[in-house]
């Protein structure tokens, strides 16, 4: 194993540790909010707003990469679509199923990387979708890549992540933090979780160009919002109505094979 693969490697594996460990504690929040099922891509766009991004996918075969425990996938399911999730972390999948339980949904669950889907055919979805889950994947190339494989030709990415401008900024005072042009990733430990979250910073250029070196073609970006504060709803994670206002907080992009 090379050097580089070996880095990978061990991000990789500070991820899962993360993601494991912050899993009741997410999950919690989101029962706490009552936002079981639904389509969500992150702060600034309305909850069940696809943005007239998926089309009709009644009878489709759609694949949630890092679906945590697929509220979002769920959702689909409930709208018609025949659903994947795909997780690297079996806590979270495990909140999944007792969810679609829970929603007498039949879902497809699968422990995996999004970057390594060995166990996915080639060619075999429609859709493939994620909300807030690529900021925290290192091989974003190797993510694209597996997303380009398993989709059909004519097939669909749609994805939401922090927007990388908006996670410039201090989460406490709002001032310009780090340079939008870093590629250091902002890093927090948390003794609660004993576990190390590492956030990668790209900008919208580098996310693009890594979307086209693979093979597919920009439909559509997206940086939703609202100019009024009072039509945010949340603060969690720094993501403060007054600021969101100023910058876009998400952004969403749709891609074909």
């Amino acid at each position: 194993m090379t050097e580089s693969e070996q880095s990978l490697e061990r991000a990789e594996q500070k991820a899962k540790q993360w993601w494991e460990s912050w899993s009741d504690t997410f999950q919690q929040a989101y029962d706490e909010a009552e936002t079981e099922v639904g389509i969500a891509f992150g702060p600034g766009v309305p909850n069940g707003d696809d943005l007239g991004l998926f089309g009709d996918i009644d009878g489709k075969r759609a694949i949630e990469l890092g679906c945590g425990g697929a509220q979002f996938g769920l959702a689909l399911s409930k709208a018609g679509a025949e659903v994947t999730g795909v997780d690297i972390s079996e806590n979270q999948l495990a909140h999944a199923r007792d969810l679609a339980d829970k929603h007498d949904e039949d879902i497809d669950l699968i422990e995996a990387s999004v970057t390594d889907m060995p166990m996915v055919s080639d060619a075999s979805y429609d859709l493939a979708f994620s909300a807030f889950a690529f900021q925290w994947v290192n091989d974003i190339q190797s993510c694209f890549s597996e997303a380009h494989r398993v989709l059909k030709s004519g097939g669909k990415l749609v994805f939401s992540v922090d927007h990388p401008f908006y996670r410039c900024l201090n989460p406490e005072t709002g001032e310009l933090a780090v340079s939008y042009f870093t590629d250091s990733p902002r890093r927090e430990y948390s003794e609660e979780f004993d576990a190390e979250m590492i956030v990668y910073r790209r900008t919208v250029s580098e996310i693009v160009t890594a979307l086209l070196e693979v093979g597919f073609s920009i439909e559509e970006l997206r940086e939703p919002g609202y100019e009024d504060p009072e039509k945010y709803e949340s603060e969690f994670g720094g993501f403060q109505p007054d600021r969101m206002a100023r910058i876009p907080p998400t952004l969403v992009i749709a891609a074909e094979k």
